[in-house]
């Protein structure tokens, strides 16, 4: 690699940092914040941070030395080994080891002394250059893989993009197939991040973190933090009523991240091809471009909206494909339906992912005891005691019918019915709402599509840490400096929690709130109204309410997708029981919408598995059933559509059709080289007429 000189070399010779290259100002990253570090493959790589396939499998997450001073090196490893795990099943027989994982099939080898499993190669590190900041420090951490056997003569890029609300890292395991094959890895964040502000008086002193994970306060770290809130009057003032509360950059940098998931996805490519082009001294000549390098964007969940995003985006010609699994991507409304089986036809006319947290925020607790809504360790569980206790406030309020706890579920449940929510998803209405998925999601996603500020404090919820008694408290300090690598960027998360500041015994943790409207401790219905009224409008009665309301419209509308992806090749994986992001409302309506926007140019193939889910990471673990494991694994797919897309791109080769595909779930069995083939048939380049997915005449037909 061209260098100017060494900065420092760790003692075992194995990481080596490199004097930071010219930054010129028509690059795509911003100056002072780029790192460049050579991975030898002896004691660190670029996909697993020197943890290996045994580090990855193991749940004991790597620690530090010094709990109180965590290094950038220590805080990367523990950042990779959280987000890896959180895509795929980590459980040995799960997969990792025979279908993805370091030292997998398909994975590279070197020369000794690289250990067997790590990838050698250079990580570029920097903030992405870009206007949207106000009024706070938002800045967008982005990162840069180059493998050591990357070959020049044919080069390739993979923007992974990262899942949930996670930053960069959120998509290591996505890149692995790019690691594996030989690609450039491109790892842009989108604005959501791990990046926190602690705003009470007692964290100052490690209240933000900066590119690497490392915290220290507003003043010392400036504009060099990963987000910061600016100070005014009147956070200072909620602020003395409301101590130690804690910004969190998805919900609070006011910029509603969303709608720039496409750009921020562009600029990591472009980060991409600027650090190739460095690292092969060729930097101002742009040996590599669009032009001569392949492009394929990635991602899962938020990571394949991202993705779908960036390609609509696209006006330069920087992706040459996309392969996504299970992504949100709220389409616009469209003139098409959706005809499952023998169903009646389903229109999904636009609803967003938003109005989708608050209906199940307000309905699943008490739908979670409707017949057939189990089938998980979770489930077993519960359901939970308070949503009988939602239940009753639901049938006091109006919105269910019924006068027994059964028909009041049956009602709650009919109201996830008509939204979209299929019985292939009755499954999970007990376990994430034992999870509390939707009740976390709507705080942070309301906050970010209103564009408030932390001091707005949107239905009286709030994040902190808190106390014994569930009373805000807060962050420890050796908590707040693992936030980087521990969070997901949603809480709760990482020792940040969810706060009912407006519960009759408030402000204390959610799950803990008498709501003050029923006097019962039925999981802060007054919270899940007032979420849900910021959606449909209903019971507001003030004219700040009425323009709160109106905010969140507007963002949610701001993040409406054309489904217009410039005839460019791609593909969609999603799992019909996916009681997360619902198939009605995301993949199927936005395939739908592709089909009518771009007709016989469309190259877009959707691939629905019937038994995969929204979260493989829960596949072996959380997931695991009475009859053993119930689900069989989208990653698995992923990998089959990347090498599919490759061979499309470099070849020629044909992209399979539209498609539904019947995997059995591996029950108490382990996948073996063996069984793979049965158990998860592959996608078909001619699938049965029974298993084809067709679009005509505006009816999108999905095959039961």
């Amino acid at each position: 690699m061209k260098t100017t000189g060494w900065l420092a070399v760790c003692a075992s010779f194995s990481i080596a940092a490199f004097a930071t290259p010219v930054v010129a100002d028509d690059s795509p990253i911003e100056r002072g914040s780029l790192k460049v570090t050579e991975y030898d493959g002896i004691t660190d790589d670029l996909l697993s941070a020197g943890l290996n396939q045994a580090g990855l499998v193991s749940a004991v997450q790597p620690g530090f030395v010094d709990p109180l001073n965590p290094t950038p090196a220590e805080l990367r490893r523990r950042a990779i080994h959280g987000n890896y795990r959180g895509i795929v099943d980590p459980v040995p027989g799960g997969g990792i080891g025979l279908l993805w994982g370091p030292g997998s099939p398909g994975s590279p080898s070197f020369a000794a002394p690289v250990v067997p499993g790590l990838i050698p190669g250079v990580e570029y590190q920097a903030y992405l250059r870009h206007a949207q900041r106000h009024p706070h420090v938002n800045n967008i951490p982005a990162a840069v893989q180059i493998p050591r056997h990357f070959d020049p003569a044919k080069p390739c890029i993979v923007a992974a993009m990262p899942s949930g609300s996670r930053s960069l890292w959120g998509g290591i395991a996505i890149a692995e197939w790019a690691l594996f094959k030989g690609c450039a890895v491109a790892l842009p964040g989108k604005g959501t991040d791990t990046g926190f502000d602690l705003l009470g008086g007692a964290m100052g002193a490690y209240a933000v973190d900066d590119r690497d994970g490392v915290t220290g306060s507003a003043d010392a770290l400036g504009d060099n933090a990963q987000f910061a809130v600016r100070p005014s009057r009147r956070l200072a003032a909620y602020l003395a009523e409301n101590p130690d509360r804690i910004a969190v950059k998805h919900a609070h940098s006011q910029v509603n991240p969303e709608r720039l998931w496409g750009e921020f996805g562009l600029q990591g490519i472009e980060f991409a091809f600027w650090a190739l082009n460095d690292h092969y001294g060729s930097r101002g000549k742009k040996r590599f471009d669009r032009k001569n390098t392949l492009v394929i964007a990635a991602g899962a969940s938020n990571g394949g909206g991202m993705a779908l995003r960036a390609l609509e985006d696209d006006h330069k010609g920087l992706i040459d494909g996309v392969v996504v699994t299970e992504p949100n991507i709220g389409p616009q409304e469209g003139r098409f339906t959706i005809k499952f089986g023998n169903d009646a036809p389903f229109d999904p006319a636009g609803t967003t992912i938003y109005d989708s947290m608050t209906l199940m925020s307000l309905y699943a607790a008490c739908a979670a005891h409707a017949a057939g809504a189990n089938g998980t360790v979770l489930a077993f569980l519960g359901p939970q005691a308070a949503g009988a206790e939602r239940c009753k406030s639901l049938k006091e309020k109006g919105l269910v019918s019924g006068d027994v706890l059964a028909d009041q579920a049956n009602s709650a449940r009919e109201k996830l019915r008509a939204h979209g929510y299929a019985t292939a998803q009755d499954w999970g209405i007990a376990s994430h709402d034992t999870l509390g998925l939707w009740r976390a999601l709507q705080v942070t996603y309301a906050n970010a599509y209103g564009r408030f500020a932390v001091e707005d404090n949107l239905c009286g919820m709030s994040f902190a840490a808190i106390d014994a008694l569930g009373r805000p408290a807060p962050l420890a300090e050796a908590a707040a400096k693992r936030l980087f690598a521990d969070s997901s960027g949603v809480p709760p998360s990482a020792g940040v929690q969810v706060i009912a500041g407006r519960a009759a015994n408030g402000p204390i943790l959610e799950g803990l709130a008498v709501s003050r409207s029923t006097g019962r401790t039925d999981l802060n219905i007054d919270g899940a109204l007032c979420f849900r009224s910021l959606q449909d409008g209903d019971g507001l009665d003030s004219a700040e309410d009425f323009f709160k309301h109106a905010r969140v419209r507007f963002g949610t509308r701001e993040v409406g997708t054309t489904g217009k992806l410039h005839g460019k090749p791609a593909i969609i994986i999603h799992g019909r029981r996916d009681a997360l992001v619902f198939p009605n409302l995301h993949s199927r309506a936005y395939y739908a919408l592709n089909q009518v926007e771009e007709r016989r140019k469309s190259q877009l193939s959707y691939v629905e598995v019937t038994t995969g889910q929204h979260f493989d990471a829960f596949i072996s673990s959380l997931f695991f059933g009475a009859t053993g494991v119930q689900f069989a694994p989208l990653h698995y797919y992923f990998v089959q559509a990347m090498d599919s897309m490759y061979a499309h791109l470099t070849g020629g080769g044909t992209l399979p059709p539209s498609q539904v595909v019947r995997p059995t779930p591996r029950g108490v069995q382990l996948y073996t080289p063996a069984n793979v083939a049965t158990l998860l048939p592959p996608m078909r380049q001619s699938p049965a007429a029974a298993d084809r997915i067709s679009f005509e005449d505006g009816v999108l037909s999905i095959p039961e």
